[in-house]
């Protein structure tokens, strides 16, 4: 059956239904408020808006309110942004969330049969890429995979496509549908693009359940332990640095004493590698030297790794605090130093150069992040390529963001084959094996005993994600500039007849 373009606007009296349909399942669709499912489905009623809605650009600008507006529920509290920047952050957030649905309405009515259906999720997905791959301020927050981390079989397509092949199938489905629902539901004709779509994510599913079925343990597991012994009081703490210097002193003195009494407790229990959470080793400039003897000390006495988190506040005012990781050996050495390079602008702390280090131990290969960290899809890619087994992650997060920022830890593992070990002070602590599989949690505000203890494997697996990147994305990006150039090719040829 020859299939013809669809002209848009398509005729359709209940856009505004639409729209109302898409706004309220785009609130349950992201954020604090996610709901799975939801996330496939919002889409759907979102592009029918927008291919039924009368003039192309006010349907851009209508659902970039919309989607702001929800955004704004679903994330409030989430980022650390105060007034009036949070509100110019949510408009931003509508008006480059919408593109793609721009981008489908101004191309894919210009386009033959089931490779219009191509338009949008080469869109989203090239969009979505471009803007978290690497360059944003906070990493990859709101990435669409994110809604699906209870899916265990379905994220290890991203151990081959990345974050960005998710994006793409399920804003595919949305296209998919809304091309059967405009072709008014004919079996016949629509018969091919259902099949078409069935097809890949059955492979998907299969190469899912195939991966974690096959998955084999390498070279034995090693213990680690990480825990929270004190909640960190950050404004507190800070309020006291102010007003009485001593106090502040004496006060981190008795939290980094009882973080080195639980180390010594933990490593004679027989965990061999120790990490503390983010901020743990809060420290003036004039006590960072005596907080680094005592953790070689220990990390040589007791025969361990031992990963402390510093934030080494400095005397002279210009001078920016450094958050950092450094990890200690079994004899006492500094073996790697990571200063954070992520969320820095909503701390006020030095940046680091992004770069991923990393030791060889008895224990594989460690390397270590700070946090937010580890939403930089485009930085934690060098796990997958400098060899390493192990990546430590502590972080402090906030009950706005717990449990997704500890969730968005397992895609890197998955990503890079690596096993990630995240011990948060505040929200979700939990412990990744290189396939996602969770080997420990821990819930900061439900927990009464905030350590985790876990046998980690020793040895990452190779996956085509660290071999080959963004590939995927890339395409995306390539195969929406190929559909711009096929539709101005098309439209200089009917100018010429």
């Amino acid at each position: 059956m020859k299939h013809t373009a669809n002209k848009f606007p398509v005729q359709d009296r209940y856009s505004y239904f639409w729209l109302a349909v898409a706004f309220a399942l785009t609130i349950f669709s992201t954020g604090k408020l996610s709901i799975p499912l939801l996330a496939w489905v919002s889409t759907i009623f979102a592009l029918r808006f927008t291919r039924t809605f009368r003039w192309s650009f006010g349907g851009y600008l209508i659902l970039s309110v919309v989607i702001a507006i929800s955004a704004a529920i679903s994330w409030h509290g989430m980022i650390p942004m105060p007034s009036p920047g949070d509100v110019i952050f949510f408009v931003i957030i509508g008006f480059t969330a919408s593109l793609p649905f721009l981008a489908d309405r101004l191309l894919a009515g210009r386009i033959r049969g089931l490779w219009a259906t191509l338009v949008f999720p080469l869109a989203s997905t090239a969009f979505e890429f471009m803007n978290m791959g690497g360059g944003s301020s906070v990493g990859s927050f709101g990435a669409t995979g994110y809604t699906q981390y209870d899916n265990l079989i379905l994220l290890q397509i991203v151990s081959v496509t990345g974050m960005w092949g998710l994006s793409f199938l399920m804003a595919w489905l949305a296209s998919m549908v809304n091309w059967a629902w405009e072709q008014s539901w004919e079996w016949p004709v629509f018969r091919r693009g259902v099949l078409l779509y069935g097809f890949m994510m059955m492979l998907v599913l299969i190469y899912g359940g195939a991966r974690l079925n096959f998955a084999k343990l390498k070279q034995g597991t090693v213990r680690v332990a990480s825990f929270t012994a004190v909640p960190l009081d950050i404004s507190g703490l800070m309020g006291m640095l102010k007003s009485d210097r001593e106090a502040f002193r004496e006060r981190t003195r008795k939290d980094h004493a009882k973080y080195f009494e639980k180390t010594i407790s933990e490593a004679q229990s027989g965990a061999k590698i120790v990490l503390w959470p983010e901020g743990a080793g809060i420290c003036l400039e004039e006590d960072e030297q005596d907080l680094m003897d005592r953790a070689a000390k220990i990390s040589d006495r007791e025969d361990i790794y031992l990963a402390i988190p510093f934030f080494t506040m400095y005397n002279d005012p210009d001078r920016p605090p450094e958050n950092k990781l450094i990890i200690f050996d079994p004899v006492g050495e500094q073996v790697l130093e990571h200063v954070k390079y992520g969320g820095n602008i909503f701390e006020g702390s030095k940046p680091g150069d992004g770069i991923l280090k990393t030791v060889e131990t008895p224990y594989g290969t460690l390397s270590g992040v700070v946090c937010w960290d580890t939403d930089f899809i485009g930085n934690i890619g060098q796990s997958g390529r400098n060899g390493t087994d192990i990546l430590l992650s502590p972080a402090h997060d906030w009950p706005e963001i717990d449990p997704l920022h500890g969730q968005m830890s397992a895609f890197r593992a998955i990503e890079n084959g690596i096993s990630v070990i995240r011990q948060s002070d505040g929200g979700f602590s939990v412990v990744t094996d290189p396939y996602g599989r969770t080997l420990a949690a821990m819930d900061h505000y439900t927990a009464t005993d905030r350590t985790m203890i876990a046998q980690v494997p020793v040895k990452g697996v190779r996956t085509v994600y660290s071999m080959i990147g963004n590939l995927f994305g890339w395409l995306a990006v390539a195969g929406l500039l190929a559909v711009i150039l096929v539709v101005i090719i098309g439209r200089r040829k009917r100018k010429e007849q």
